[in-house]
């Protein structure tokens, strides 16, 4: 059963078990259920992704939560598996490593900041639209960034695949072919296209902040760290 939603804790039991809702019963009447190491006699608590349960000495439910910083180097795929290219995932030399999924993604070319995690909430805050999370990206092109480019992207482009209004772009020029770019969607090769509609091609691409959380000055890439939020959005509801 999974636990991606939250289910009923007498229902989990009765299925995990393989004993039915009859012997889940007797389990939470004779003090034999444990949620979160206290005793639990209630059948119908809702049990979440990371609660912890035991039933008659045995657990049942001890999934941790986890979130992780990724350096990406160029050359890997933001993937959780692929037969002829090192992903994201091969990177994470731990035994949960395979628990974890991408909270947005890079092209394969593209380098810096990826976040991992197996809390698919946090993950759909981080990428679902409506959270309108801010991206930031060192960006090099293979021409000027003239003036007109600029006052485009702080103004807002359209994409006409989406059918859809980019919101606002924040740009600080670096240099005459380098600049910081931040964006707050994510769409298909968005940095690359916002360029191309001036004939400007991307040569480089860096993330270096999503949302609260940058790039670790000390991370070399392919290097990863384990972090703890800063806020749990717990009252956005997606």
């Amino acid at each position: 059963m999974s636990l991606l939603g939250l289910v009923k804790l007498i229902e989990f039991i009765a299925k995990r078990t393989g004993l039915g809702k009859r012997q889940a019963k007797r389990f939470l009447a004779n003090g034999e259920v444990y949620l979160n190491h206290e005793v639990c006699g209630e059948a119908n608590v809702e049990l979440g992704k990371f609660d912890h349960l035991s039933v008659s000495g045995k657990v049942l439910c001890a999934l941790s939560p986890r979130y992780v910083f990724l350096n990406k180097p160029s050359g890997v795929l933001s993937a959780t598996k692929d037969p002829l290219h090192p992903t994201v995932i091969d990177l994470i030399k731990e035994p949960w490593a395979s628990e974890l999924h991408l909270a947005g993604r890079l092209d394969r070319s593209s380098t810096g900041l990826v976040i991992l995690t197996n809390d698919s909430r946090f993950s759909r805050y981080l990428s679902h639209p409506d959270s309108i999370v801010p991206k930031t990206y060192r960006v090099a092109t293979d021409q000027f960034i003239r003036e007109e480019v600029i006052g485009a992207f702080q103004k807002g482009m359209f994409f006409a695949k989406e059918n859809t209004d980019l919101k606002p772009a924040r740009v600080e020029l670096l240099g005459e072919r380098e600049c910081r770019l931040t964006i707050f969607e994510g769409k298909h090769h968005q940095i690359k296209r916002m360029f191309l509609q001036f004939g400007i091609r991307v040569t480089q691409l860096h993330r270096e902040k999503i949302g609260h959380y940058s790039l670790p000055d000390d991370l070399v890439p392919g290097a990863y760290r384990n972090f703890q939020p800063e806020v749990l959005e717990e009252s956005i509801v997606l």
